[in-house]
């Protein structure tokens, strides 16, 4: 019952590591931006920010709408399913501090993170749906990738100015306590479907592996390590290099590259073996064949459970960019790649943002993402004094049609920023756009 009820909290919290998020990028005023390109660096000396909030949903399946309104629904449900995953990605932030010392730029923070995915082959739908019909003659993988896990981060960064700021490099570490995970790194159950429609072979290589750190809505859940003997832990880093030379900036980042190390509470499943079936005629179906046909699917899906230490790694996230800076606007361009689990994710993002009256950034994104296009972003930064406002998201119709949309994306929080240089006078701003 206890993994059945973290199971469902497991997806409520991810409901509700950097991930794949492209406004942010675009604004490095917005001192959260440094997880993304750990060279850049906010304006003012000091920053201080609390409650930042980022959600990201991506599903690749069926519709609601189409479904419940089509009229072929085996056909449909195989169809949307052939798209065939959900990644959802959320984190809060509890702190965010960065300073500046001598131009370079220090950043400290600790977060709270979730992340689910899950991979449906997209044979499984088609069998499920449709039978195996269209199948004979081919090996098809049935096995569902999938990964669940909620932990803290607690990082400590910098950025650093070479050659009078032409150049910056810059990098995180990452401190990583983990509550929970469920994995499967081996997911493979093979099924090949002879010529002949009733020879059938099975081959299964399965592991699931799972830790829950005695997950019971406690306060420490939430913190740093209470046992670091026994508590899981890890590290990530991230890599950044930023040029600028006259109206244009260049830069590149790699992104969480490590890993964790799961010792509480584990439990490991594993699951392996093969099965051959020819099919059997009427007159040979008995109760004894019947019970041996049982006892070999038995055996071939049989399961070896331990409780052993194990090891993930953080999802690896890459990201290339180029900015152009007109007198009033900024326009740019990101190659974006994240490897998930044992799938890669790209992205491809173009943007162009402009500030009016000198307060507010206000900016518009395009993206192609995962196999879809209809990625319409808008990012909004405001900086009022010392408060900063920001409201972001790669796809602004996911947000408000969640129902009709295969992506939901936003970012919300606010920001204290200290130390700001003074701001260029701007004439007649709202005369002209350009």
């Amino acid at each position: 019952m206890k993994y059945i009820f973290t199971a469902i909290l497991s997806l409520l919290f991810t409901l509700s590591n950097a991930q794949e998020e492209l406004s942010l990028f675009w604004h490095p005023d917005v001192m959260q931006s440094g997880l993304l390109q750990p060279a850049q660096a906010p304006k003012g000396t000091f920053n201080i920010g609390s409650g930042s909030t980022y959600f990201h949903m991506d599903l690749r399946g069926p519709r609601l709408a189409n479904f419940f309104l089509g009229v072929d629904y085996p056909r449909q449900l195989a169809e949307g399913l052939s798209r065939n995953y959900l990644s959802m990605d959320a984190s809060f932030h509890v702190l965010d501090i960065g300073w500046k010392k001598n131009d370079i730029y220090y950043r400290l923070g600790y977060h709270s993170t979730s992340s689910f995915y899950i991979n449906f082959s997209p044979d499984l739908a088609e069998l499920l749906t449709l039978g195996n019909g269209g199948l004979v003659g081919q090996t098809i993988n049935l096995g569902p990738d999938l990964y669940s896990r909620h932990g803290n981060e607690l990082y400590f960064g910098m950025s650093v100015p070479i050659y009078d700021d032409m150049y910056r490099i810059g990098g995180n570490f990452k401190l990583l306590t983990g509550v929970y995970d469920v994995s499967t790194p081996r997911n493979e159950i093979s099924l090949t479907t002879g010529e002949e429609i009733y020879e059938i072979t099975l081959e299964n290589d399965y592991l699931i592996n799972s830790s829950f750190n005695d997950f019971n809505f406690r306060l420490r859940e939430f913190l740093p390590f209470n046992n670091p003997i026994r508590d899981n832990a890890g590290v990530s880093l991230d890599f950044g290099f930023q040029y600028s030379e006259g109206p244009w900036d260049f830069s590149a980042s790699l992104l969480d590259v490590g890993f964790m190390v799961w010792r509480a509470n584990t439990t490991n499943i594993e699951s392996k073996g093969s099965f051959q079936f020819n099919g059997f005629t009427l007159d040979e179906i008995t109760r004894d064949t019947l019970i041996q046909l049982a006892d070999s699917l038995q055996g071939i899906f049989g399961t070896e459970i331990t409780n052993s230490s194990y090891t993930t790694f953080t999802p690896v996230k890459v990201v290339l960019s180029s900015q152009y800076h007109f007198p009033k606007w900024r326009l740019g361009g990101m190659l974006y790649g994240e490897f998930k689990q044992n799938r890669f994710l790209p992205a491809v993002g173009l943007n162009a943002s402009r500030k009016f009256w000198n307060f507010w950034d206000l900016g518009i994104s395009y993206a192609y993402k995962n196999n879809t296009y209809s990625n319409l972003g808008l990012h909004s930064v405001m900086n009022i004094g010392p408060l900063q406002l920001y409201a972001l998201s790669d796809n602004v119709v996911g947000v408000f049609l969640p129902w009709q949309n295969l992506k939901v994306n936003f970012r919300l929080g606010a920001n204290l920023n200290f130390g700001l240089p003074k701001k260029p006078k701007v004439h007649s701003e709202t005369a002209s756009l350009f």
